[in-house]
């Protein structure tokens, strides 16, 4: 497995990995209408999205020249902002692989605790990382309440 930097020209590569799993994998929990205000299937602006991972500290997995993954730091670098694996690539450590670095670099960034925000699918792999639930969390998108976890974890 590769990891490396996110480069502009990975920008359409990227969002379609995220619109595809939610669209597949977030299906086991979440009903096809809290996917669809999650991801809509509409035209994404593909500029807006370039400029927020390239604002993120954004890192690619690849195997086998194929895009396994990607996760991404919030702008202060100090929590976790996005974590999605290619629905064909699950159960083959390239979360824990991407969540390694990012919690590497939030150690460099100065920080001691990371924060992110689980899905209801991500909240065990959070949890088998040693992430605590702080609260539950609703977000409204579309009209639409989605839940999600805020969880936490010292780093050392």
């Amino acid at each position: 497995m590769l990891i490396r930097p996110f480069t502009i020209e990975d920008t359409s590569a990227v969002y379609q990995l995220f619109y595809d799993t939610v669209h597949s994998i977030n299906l086991q929990h979440y009903t096809p209408e809290e996917v669809e205000a999650w991801v809509p299937t509409l035209p994404p602006n593909l500029q807006q999205w370039q400029e927020r991972f390239l604002r993120q500290h954004t890192l690619l997995a690849e195997i086998d020249s194929h895009l396994a993954g990607f996760a991404n730091l919030e702008p202060d670098g100090l929590n976790i902002d996005m974590v999605y694996t290619h629905k064909d690539f699950q159960g083959r450590g390239v979360a824990t692989a991407l969540v390694d670095q990012l919690e590497q670099a939030v150690k460099k960034n100065g920080g001691n605790t990371i924060e992110l925000a689980a899905s209801i699918t991500a909240r065990p792999f959070f949890e088998k990382r040693g992430y605590r639930l702080v609260r539950e969390n609703e977000v409204l998108r579309f009209g639409v309440v989605l839940r999600n976890f805020i969880m936490r974890k010292q780093v050392q």
